[in-house]
């Protein structure tokens, strides 16, 4: 978890001036990131979501600049943060107008914000964001009439264009890391241009497809999630996949609590999916009569602490005939915009899903059907099994690709299916799979869902090495399909190579 902290006064007569530009940086980072300030805790307003795998809340004090440490140290001591975690935006008298300088620590330089919170951290150990304004022309005007009065034109648009930057160079810290970015945010901005374009060009080579692996935590071979996180980060995964449940994914489980567990996620560099099976009855509910809404609310302390950006439902069922699985179909759809609306409002921000089912399994297990659903609750997002899909329905599914969230992917001996055998034990064709999926545009996890419970007939075949030897064939087959697709796409007419 990450504080961001802009600096200003409160109050409509402070907006526009020079003291204010910390306020405006974090407000120009919450609208694009479509962020609302709708909490308000330790005399400051707060607006938090997930920036890649970090949680981030943004913090606008409203103690005024000179007692801005008030508000900060006790959201730090609230969310238990050291001052590392804190980054403070703030505006600098000895910096031209518009120039940045990113610092992991350091004096206060006489700002009095910068002297309130390293008086109420007892630290000076935080990292901080500088934005210029210079000093007054006229020798003859007092410093508090300067930082508190409002700019000119010409020195307004130089503020507002470092303000773009001081957003750029915060999602920066966030996605690369505190020495890369002051690497970029302190040479001149010629260079920093330059290496943003190199930076851009590389990421446009690598796939968007991210590897992920179901986190083995099942009652006949259960592990702490630690171990699995150490063995995860080991072999390169980008994601873990954690199992839900009606009444909430619990600590107990996992073997640690949510705080140290999301501590090591972050330092393996993991993000997490969460999926939440549920077995339904004829009334589209669990036997205990849990809703989907309520299930999903259950887990709302492990998405928040972990945190989750993406989830997802399986739901099964035994319905009695096939008129009742359609009945029951159409019950879920209100109870499916009742989750997704509950989701949507939620912050931080996370994705909902529902997974598609095999066809002998009977609920949404036909491509029209998950097409309905999807057309029905707009903002659903639908996670699609390769282990689940007869060869006769892979296209009709590949259409659903802007609606895919995320993939599992295991091997399976067609037309025999939900096997979830490691890769290669079976004939799926995991690699032309991947080229149908990049050449529409999918972006996201591939989730490897290898064994599983004793049900499953990759039960005892999800060892380490199992994982490892799937994780590179997953790996490779992406790599060779991304390939074929930037060919294709470079040499079609217009097209301009990075």
């Amino acid at each position: 978890m990450k504080l961001i902290v802009g600096l200003g006064n409160p109050g409509p007569q402070y907006v526009p001036t020079r003291h204010n530009v910390g306020f405006r940086v974090v407000e120009k980072l919450a609208q694009k990131l479509g962020w609302r300030w709708s909490e308000e805790r330790s005399r400051a307003l707060l607006a938090s979501g997930l920036l890649g795998t970090e949680k981030v809340i943004l913090v606008k004090p409203l103690t005024y600049m000179n007692l801005s440490g008030e508000a900060v140290g006790a959201l730090a001591r609230w969310y238990r943060l050291s001052p590392q975690d804190i980054l403070v935006v703030c505006d600098d008298l000895d910096l031209p107008v518009g120039r940045l300088r990113l610092r992991a620590r350091g004096s206060t330089g006489g700002h009095n914000g910068l002297e309130s919170i390293v008086h109420h951290l007892h630290s000076d150990q935080f990292p901080r964001l500088r934005v210029g304004i210079g000093r007054p022309a006229n020798q003859r005007m007092s410093v508090i009439d300067y930082v508190l009065g409002t700019p000119p034109a010409a020195e307004r648009s130089q503020l507002e264009r470092a303000e773009d930057e001081a957003v750029a160079a915060i999602e920066l810290v966030l996605t690369r890391g505190l020495e890369t970015a002051m690497s970029l945010v302190n040479s001149d901005p010629e260079a920093r241009q330059r290496k943003e374009e190199q930076r851009q060009r590389q990421q446009a080579r690598r796939p968007p497809i991210q590897v992920g692996m179901v986190a083995r935590l099942f009652p006949a071979h259960w592990r702490p999630l630690r171990e699995e996180i150490s063995f995860a980060h080991s072999c390169g995964f980008q994601w873990l996949q954690l199992r839900g449940s009606e009444t909430g994914l619990s600590e107990q489980l996992l073997g640690e609590p949510f705080e140290r567990l999301a501590a090591a996620l972050q330092e393996a560099r993991l993000a997490c999916a969460l999926e939440i099976p549920l077995a339904l009855t004829e009334l589209g509910t669990t036997p205990s009569g849990a809703t989907l809404a309520t299930a999903l609310r259950a887990n709302l302390p492990a998405i928040d602490s972990l945190p989750c950006p993406r989830v997802h439902f399986h739901l099964t069922t035994s319905p009695s005939s096939p008129q009742a699985l359609l009945a029951l179909e159409e019950r879920l759809v209100p109870a499916l915009q009742e989750a997704q609306a509950l989701a949507a409002a939620h912050s931080p921000t996370f994705r909902l899903a529902i997974e598609q089912n095999e066809p002998a399994a009977g609920l949404f297990a036909q491509p029209d059907r998950c097409a309905r659903l999807l057309q029905e609750v707009p903002g659903l997002g639908l996670v699609w099994d390769v282990n689940h899909t007869p060869r006769e329905a892979l296209q009709d599914y590949l259409a659903l690709t802007p609606r895919m969230t995320l993939i599992h992917v295991s091997d399976t001996p067609l037309p025999e299916l939900n096997y979830h055998l490691p890769l290669g034990r079976g004939t799926l064709d995991i690699e032309g799979y991947c080229e149908e999926l990049l050449s529409r545009g999918f972006s996201g996890p591939a989730i490897l869902e290898i064994g599983g419970t004793p049900r499953s007939s990759g039960f005892g075949h999800d060892s380490d090495e199992a994982l490892r030897a799937s994780a590179q064939r997953l790996r490779a087959a992406i790599g060779r399909a991304y390939a074929r697709v930037r060919s294709r796409q470079l040499e079609a007419p217009g097209s301009k190579p990075n």
